[in-house]
């Protein structure tokens, strides 16, 4: 496993990195959102690859990022108005759509179902690596599944280690969550996933939008990423509290993860502020709890964040984070 920096799209990086994604393995690369885990996406032993170095289930579908709209209208078996409307105003942009698959789609990267999750990423170097490939780079999160989401290079490396044949550092990502996911194979338009832009945004394109609040098991096949019930999640047990309201003493190094105002805590439980601002915190939130990781806290309560639009996908992540696995 190797990590080189890139510094603008026409760094050579990006070229190694096309050709070791030619032929057959791994690449780690920036997304505005978080780092992505790429293999080239209409060669399914590539794609397999993913499968095996996230421990990812093979019920859960992979996104395919491609460089415009023009490159998503062959993968899909029929690209509506709704699809082109959103892709004009959002792409390249933190939005994956979900449309019935074309046959050039391998059944690896769909789950086997019928549809296929589509990406135009606005990240430069994840532009450059998906135009320098010349084919749909399949690409979820770089991180072992149902684990923390990756915002740098280092979370990767942690994370994969050397499943990954090459990480390219683009330093930080900006949006720090992932794609809003739209499913459009259905009647209706529906949210599968919150992310970074909201459902107000989409519904003056399409009218209302549907936002899914469910969740699937690992045996059932799911329409897009982040369907799980426990999904994004840190080495520590995160613990959800309402604001204000402190935290009761448990077993291990705790954390109290505050929005806007820190109450009084018990002794020995470290106090964090965050700042009443969504934007902020879902930039913040994944960096943050590795940082916590690693500094060995073993709970981490944090404040429920409130129930408005903004915090959709905030709420999202934190609730399937402080999901236990059942034994």
């Amino acid at each position: 496993m190797r990590i080189l920096p890139v510094s603008s799209p026409e760094d050579p990086a990006i070229a190694e990195a096309a050709a070791i994604l030619a032929a057959g393995h791994l690449v780690a690369f920036p997304t505005e959102t978080v780092y992505g885990l790429g293999a080239d996406g209409l060669n399914p032993e590539a794609v397999a690859r993913i499968y095996a170095a996230k421990g990812r289930p093979a019920t859960n579908p992979v996104i395919l990022h491609v460089a415009d709209a023009a490159s998503a209208q062959p993968l899909v078996s029929h690209w509506t108005p709704q699809a082109q409307a959103l892709a004009e105003r959002f792409w390249p942009g933190p939005l994956t759509l979900v449309l019935p698959a074309s046959a050039l789609v391998p059944a690896i990267v769909r789950a086997g179902g019928p549809s296929v999750a589509l990406r135009c990423p606005s990240h430069p170097v994840a532009l450059a690596l998906i135009r320098a490939l010349g084919r749909p780079l399949a690409a979820p999160s770089a991180n072992r599944s149902q684990h923390l989401s990756p915002t740098t290079a280092e979370h990767v490396a942690s994370s994969l280690g050397e499943a990954v044949d090459l990480i390219l550092d683009g330093g930080p990502t900006t949006a720090g969550l992932e794609s809003t996911i739209l499913d459009l194979s259905g009647q209706s338009p529906r949210i599968l996933r919150p992310g970074p832009i909201p459902p107000a945004e989409l519904g003056e394109i399409l009218g209302p939008v549907e936002v899914w609040a469910g969740s699937v098991g690992t045996d059932e096949t799911q329409a897009a990423p982040g369907m799980l019930a426990r999904h994004y999640a840190p080495k520590a047990r995160l613990e959800l509290v309402a604001p204000g309201t402190g935290v009761r003493k448990a077993h291990g190094r705790m954390v109290y993860v505050a929005l806007g105002a820190l109450p009084r805590l018990p002794d020995g439980v470290f106090g964090l502020l965050l700042p009443l601002e969504a934007e902020v915190v879902a930039m913040r939130l994944y960096a943050l709890l590795h940082e916590l990781d690693d500094a060995g806290y073993e709970v981490i309560f944090m404040e429920q964040p409130p129930e408005t639009e903004a915090w959709l996908a905030v709420r999202d992540r934190l609730r399937r984070a402080s999901t236990q696995e059942h034994p």
